[in-house]
């Protein structure tokens, strides 16, 4: 797994919140479809899973790994206590180890911002509410670190039993683990108009660390949504759903496709630039916000997708995903 990796991030299902499941409708049928369109269409050569249920990942990383896509595992057991985290890791190892034995090139990324995403890392009832907190927490981003690292050492010794592949973890650019014991050194990295102005230099120090050291630098996530004003808040921009049950967005929101595709193509040339070893577009699809013509309910505009979800299980692709193709065409 020496080329570069050109990846892109797909929502296995995910419970981000009570009730709120962001893929109900995944099929065997519509796995199958979206990864050969992973692979033939957009040129893609690897896809990181994630999901809250271990034997979905599972199987999930299954279907994907007989597409001959690289395969990267991901749990998310969003506000679930540790013990929980726990399982879903070594379950996630030992599918991914399965994989590896039978030839499939895999990796397993024990954990995605772990101090937003695991209950008593930072103030905040949930992961929703950790994340809009953020800025008021800095002060006790030390001590979250320091719980984080704990963390970290222990999940990694429980992949390490089942899996001989390469691990990695997620991290937000707050966090700060202790890459030595890790085999890639991962990061979720969004430019916003708060961090624009530092953004590609911080990445390519980062990026010189790792090789420093002898390790690969993989960006696991980043994206934007698809209105006017979205690649500002780039991290933040899904902020603009509302409600629980019954989703809605401001009216007032514009889609701006080209938004969002000039973000990602933007992005992709400074992760060119910093020598990143791999990237994860996030990401191919968020099932659960689909798109209409009703004002206020057209929920894709706060999705991160690359294409638009419709709820019948089809999709639309956008202008992101004609320009991540056209990239990937060009050998880039």
């Amino acid at each position: 797994m020496s080329q570069v990796i050109r990846g892109i991030g797909y929502d296995a299902g995910v419970l981000y919140e009570k009730g709120f499941d962001s893929n109900p409708g995944l099929t065997e049928q519509i796995l199958r479809r979206d990864m050969r369109v992973i692979r033939d269409e957009l040129g893609c050569t690897a896809v990181l899973l994630m999901s809250s249920d271990p034997q979905r990942l599972a199987w999930a990383a299954g279907i994907a790994a007989q597409q001959d896509l690289e395969v990267w595992l991901q749990p998310r057991p969003f506000d679930r206590p540790v013990k929980d985290l726990h399982h879903a890791v070594r379950a996630a190892a030992l599918a991914a180890e399965n994989l590896r034995s039978a030839g499939a090139r895999t990796g397993l990324v024990v954990g995605c911002e772990l101090t937003l995403s695991t209950p008593g890392m930072l103030p905040g009832s949930t992961f929703w509410r950790r994340g809009s907190l953020l800025p008021l927490s800095f002060p006790l981003l030390p001590l979250a670190n320091l719980k984080l690292r704990r963390l970290l050492k222990k999940l990694v010794g429980d992949a390490r039993q089942h899996f001989s592949g390469p691990i990695s973890y997620g991290a937000g650019d707050w966090e700060h683990p202790d890459w030595s014991i890790f085999d890639v050194v991962g990061a979720d990295r969004y430019r916003d108009a708060h961090n624009s102005w530092r953004f590609e230099d911080q990445l390519r120090a980062e990026a010189n660390r790792a090789h420093a050291r002898g390790q690969r630098y993989v960006v696991f996530e980043f994206g934007s949504c698809a209105y006017s004003g979205a690649a500002a808040k780039s991290s933040k921009a899904s902020g603009v759903l509302r409600g629980r049950a019954d989703l809605t967005v401001p009216t007032s929101l514009r889609r701006d496709e080209q938004e969002q595709a000039d973000y990602l193509s933007e992005l992709l040339d400074i992760l060119d630039r910093c020598a990143v070893d791999g990237s994860f577009v996030w990401g191919f699809s968020e099932p659960a916000l689909v798109t209409s013509s009703i004002p206020g309910r057209d929920l894709d505009l706060a999705s991160y997708g690359i294409v638009a979800a419709h709820a019948d299980g089809t999709w639309t692709p956008k202008l992101a995903f004609h320009a991540l193709a056209q990239r990937h065409r060009s050998g880039k």
